[in-house]
């Protein structure tokens, strides 16, 4: 499912590094969502990966090192879960944030004044290509040293992990998944920050041929690492 939300700004400023003021907004709709009901499950310690994927679309950006100024009070938001439950448990916690102030710092505010569905299409055939909306992220986490490494397009590896975060969500599809023809000579690298840390990602277009059913997943679930965070939204262009 397919969500569209128009955010307003009180001051026409955002910080750069902004993904962690949205997952803010989240977490205090769904706290505040049937008095908290949900919010163990989907943002207490030790909780699975949450099934949401979105990207933030800004108003004639311009960058000024930590701070982003817009050409007027408006973000848009694109969010996307396959799962219905959870759909249906955003989709509630967003409305009832409607029309409310949330503080972001800097004495500004964002406050949510509309949510909508958009139906989308299923993909007929077997190939499609997708642009990037929101960086998509291969993280590679060492348990032994506790550390993470982000791999983007031209760092070695990418394609083989690129296929390694689909088979991730997908059990029992490795062949399938292995046997996915892409084209990737329109992506690009670029360092991006994330709660306070500059990290490698990857942004443009790319072509995939393969099995329908995969093409339709990641059309509708994104790809790759911290997706609810605001990463690896794709959408669909041919």
């Amino acid at each position: 499912m397919k969500y569209i939300t128009r955010f307003e700004l009180k001051n026409n400023k955002i910080k750069s590094d902004n993904r962690g003021t949205f997952v803010s907004f989240f977490k205090n709709a769904i706290s505040e969502y049937m008095d908290g009901y949900f919010y163990d499950e989907l943002y207490g310690s030790g909780t699975k990966r949450k099934e949401i994927c979105w990207s933030i679309r800004l108003n004639n950006p311009k960058f000024d090192r930590d701070i982003i100024h817009l050409g007027g009070n408006n973000i848009e938001m694109t969010l996307k879960t396959e799962n219905q439950e959870i759909a249906l448990i955003y989709f509630s916690s967003l409305l009832n944030m409607k029309d409310k102030p949330f503080n972001i710092g800097n004495d500004n505010q964002i406050t949510l004044k509309s949510i909508r569905l958009v139906r989308e299409p299923d993909i007929i055939g077997d190939f499609g290509i997708f642009k990037i909306l929101s960086p998509i992220c291969i993280r590679l986490h060492d348990r032994e040293t506790n550390r993470d490494k982000y791999l983007a397009y031209s760092d070695e590896g990418f394609e083989l992990e690129f296929r390694n975060k689909i088979k991730e969500d997908l059990e029992f599809f490795d062949k399938e998944i292995d046997s996915l023809i892409f084209d990737f000579s329109k992506l690009k690298k670029v360092v991006i920050p994330i709660y306070g840390t500059l990290i490698s990602a990857t942004l443009g277009t790319f072509f995939v041929k393969g099995d329908n059913k995969l093409l339709n997943y990641i059309k509708n679930n994104g790809i790759g690492s911290r997706r609810s965070s605001g990463m690896g939204l794709i959408e669909l262009i041919f």
